[in-house]
């Protein structure tokens, strides 16, 4: 599970009962172990609501053989599937913490010369974790905070993706008119795309009168650009190196470029909408907004990853 990290646990108490998982997408690993070491076989249970009551079940059985009054459950913090057992969990008397995954590869490695990944070493390992103080307490938000996390862990995705498409556009576009980008330096924006998808080829884009894409390029680009640069993009253009075999695949991939960037920019916006209207109904958003810096894609990220404010003592 992404981000949901809080406060280091320090130490555990005596008298509490550490039930580890290895998370898995369909069969989960299951170990209970007291602190002063006195510990159970490992166990198997799904990602049903059976299997999470057979762990709750194991749970209660080691915390009476043990004798413990307390119970904290723990999981290596990899990939999303550990979110259903932890929200299934979240109203239980358990305190949920996580690990490092880079703690318990370096720990295996210790215990027996060996980072190797297997279901019944893995959960043993994260209780020694956990016993070395080395645990963070797990934070999940509830209500907006809850949707201000996924809509941020959406945004993100979605400007990967877009990172990824401008990179394939720059790629594609340097085969047929290597030069562009010596004009042009930046490939986001619209300048680059309006003129990709009127003209694409150098043939179009040197045939062009300098003041009329002036002209459209001050407009495009908020007068960023201009006359200027569009003389050196036509001569650039009418002097290229860029290859004239099999440019019709090429602008075809292009096209399709653009297309899906246009899809990705508004899945964004939209999402940075919903961030805005999102934080107006959270009055400490205000007080983050406020700060010289912060702005809706920071605040929205800070409350959903540490949720409600006002649970902090200071």
């Amino acid at each position: 599970m992404r981000g949901p990290k809080g406060k280091r646990v320090r130490a555990v108490k005596e008298g509490t009962l550490i039930a580890t998982v290895d998370i898995g997408a369909t069969t989960n690993t299951g170990y209970c172990t007291s602190v002063d070491g006195r510990d159970m076989k490992v166990f198997k249970f799904g990602n049903t609501k059976e299997g999470f009551e057979k762990f709750l079940h194991m749970i209660v059985v080691a915390q009476n053989r043990f004798r413990c009054s307390e119970v904290m459950v723990g999981y290596e913090s990899t990939g999303p599937y550990a979110e259903p057992l932890v929200h299934y969990l979240r109203g239980k008397p358990v305190s949920i913490v996580q690990v490092n995954p880079m703690h318990t590869k370096r720990l295996k490695e210790v215990n027996d010369n060996s980072p190797g990944k297997t279901d019944d070493k893995d959960p043993r390992v994260i209780a020694d974790i956990i016993r070395l103080g080395r645990a963070l307490s797990v934070v999940v938000p509830e209500g907006d905070a809850a949707y201000l996390r996924r809509l941020n862990n959406a945004r993100e995705r979605h400007v990967g993706e877009r990172t990824a498409l401008l990179n394939q556009m720059q790629q594609l576009v340097f085969l047929i008119f290597p030069e562009f980008k010596t004009v042009i330096k930046q490939m986001i924006g619209k300048t680059v795309r309006f003129i990709l998808k009127n003209y694409t080829t150098p043939e179009r884009i040197g045939a062009l009168d300098k003041k009329v894409l002036g002209e459209e390029m001050r407009k495009k680009s908020w007068g960023r650009l201009g006359i200027k640069e569009a003389e050196l993009l036509i001569k650039a253009a009418q002097q290229t190196v860029g290859i004239k075999e099999g440019v019709a695949g090429i602008l075809l991939d292009i096209r399709h470029v653009i297309a899906q960037l246009e899809v990705v920019e508004g899945f964004i916006s939209e999402i940075e909408g919903e961030m805005t209207m999102t934080l107006g109904r959270i009055p400490c958003s205000a007080r983050l907004l406020s700060i010289k810096g912060f702005g809706v894609i920071t605040a929205a990220g800070l409350i959903g990853e540490v949720g409600d404010f006002s649970k902090f003592r200071t």
